[in-house]
């Protein structure tokens, strides 16, 4: 019974009494998360009643994590919280993705009848704003992650009283949050000493006043953790003092990232589409962040030269994930990046168009555990690179090779047969003809691959 999916228990223990009693006892008891994300319409609703039925209760006594989407999972939540179902006091984790006809009073409804959630996730909840946030403040001292993606009417106001009521929090998300911006993020790093991760998109209130808090945050929790000498800094490091997570996407005022290089515990960095950025800052930042670093998406980063790939390897080494994505680079940059870099698992060159076998294949062969390569509109690209790739990256499983159209069907299909490869992206290669050629033997070849066409 323990090795069927949750649902076909469920159905089993209509059948008859005795399945129903096994249900009951060997599974209901031991569940302690439903995700109903994925059923459609109406059921979601009926899925979430059967959940807050009183009955149940008493079958379901570690259940700590509810997620659900769409319209229809609001009513039964709101039944659920006017009649004080004891399932709701008991969770720790509550997820409601795109529910858009939430209102603040019932959120306030729905959180009164949790007070001891740690996880509150309202993506793309579209009336909520501030007053939603202040609720949330006040009434879930326990708050460690917040997801109040798209909340268009979000602004600092709310993300303050957010901050002041959960000192606990670790991770918050505020993407699409365009009236958020530096002044509640500095207060998220002073009163949130915890935090750890932090992403927001799209806001043009971002500046780097924000970005020198963070670093300032981050510098005050180490020197707490053992003073600022470099034992002192080792042992914060250690601990994961300040923002490990940071991701600023499309910020446009965001500029200097020197700022940063005081959040010796950064992994991963996401400055996608953040014009301003330069080389002189990069570089500054990496300086003090780098040795952690693991992940660094430079996507549309127009303010930024070929030159900043000199020395990251060294800067960065362990550096996994790089996006390049759209750079003005030439195979010199590339090479550049080839000498010091050997740790790459995840590389994006799409559309750096001036690149050939040249400076792409000495790069690859240096990162042999590479797994994911991102190479659209490598329009100088060829046959050649394809045949480095394989013997350099056995462990390849997802490549992207669109618009690349000096490749051929029968290079493309060595390398899928020489790797491990279970997505490949191939429009724009050949005429319909042969892209349903090529289809045809890569799935010969690989029937389990993904192909993108």
């Amino acid at each position: 019974m323990h090795l069927l999916p949750f649902q076909s228990c469920l159905l089993l223990s209509t059948v008859c009494h005795e399945l129903h009693e096994i249900v009951q006892r060997e599974i209901l008891r031991g569940v302690r998360s439903l995700a109903f994300d994925n059923l459609p319409g109406t059921h979601v609703g009926d899925a979430l009643a059967w959940t807050f039925r009183a009955s149940n209760a008493p079958n379901l006594p570690f259940l700590r994590s509810i997620s659900a989407g769409g319209s229809a999972a609001l009513q039964p939540l709101l039944d659920a919280a006017s009649n004080k179902a004891p399932v709701l006091s008991h969770l720790t984790s509550l997820q409601l993705d795109c529910v858009k006809q939430l209102q603040e009073p019932q959120l306030e409804a729905i959180l009164t009848a949790c007070p001891n959630l740690e996880v509150l996730s309202l993506p793309r909840c579209g009336r909520l704003g501030d007053a939603a946030a202040l609720t949330a403040g006040r009434l879930l001292p326990r708050l460690r992650v917040a997801n109040c993606s798209d909340w268009s009417s979000l602004s600092d106001a709310g993300v303050c009283g957010l901050a002041l009521g959960c000192s606990g929090l670790e991770d918050i998300t505020l993407d699409g949050c365009l009236r958020v911006g530096s002044e509640s993020i500095a207060l998220l790093a002073r009163a949130c000493p915890r935090l750890r991760r932090l992403s927001i998109t799209k806001s043009y209130a971002v500046t780097d006043i924000a970005l020198e808090a963070l670093g300032a945050a981050t510098a005050a929790a180490t020197a707490a953790a053992g003073g600022i000498g470099s034992s002192g800094l080792g042992a914060a490091v250690a601990g994961g003092c300040g923002i490990q997570e940071l991701v600023l996407r499309q910020c446009p005022r965001v500029c200097s990232v020197g700022l940063l290089a005081r959040c010796r515990a950064l992994t991963s960095l996401d400055l996608s589409g953040c014009p301003r950025v330069d080389t002189a800052g990069l570089r500054a930042m990496l300086s003090g962040c780098g040795g952690s670093l693991t992940s660094l998406q430079l996507n549309g980063c127009v303010g930024l030269g070929g030159e900043v790939l000199v020395g990251l390897g060294a800067a960065c080494p362990r550096l996994a994930r790089l996006n390049l994505r759209g750079l003005t680079l030439l195979d010199c940059h590339l090479r550049d990046l080839a000498a010091s870099c050997i740790t790459l698992q995840s590389l994006s060159l799409a559309w750096c168009t001036k690149i050939t076998d040249a400076g792409l294949g000495p790069l690859v062969e240096r990162n042999p555990g590479l797994q994911d390569l991102d190479m659209e509109a490598l329009y100088l690209c060829s046959d050649d690179l394809l045949g480095r790739l394989a013997a350099a990256a056995p462990r390849l499983d997802r490549l992207c090779i669109r618009m690349c159209h000096r490749l051929s069907a029968a290079a493309i299909v060595a390398l899928v047969t020489a790797t491990r490869l279970s997505a490949l992206l191939v429009s724009g290669i050949m005429d319909e003809a042969g892209t349903l050629d090529l289809v045809g033997r890569v799935r010969a070849a690989r029937p389990g691959c993904t192909l993108h066409w």
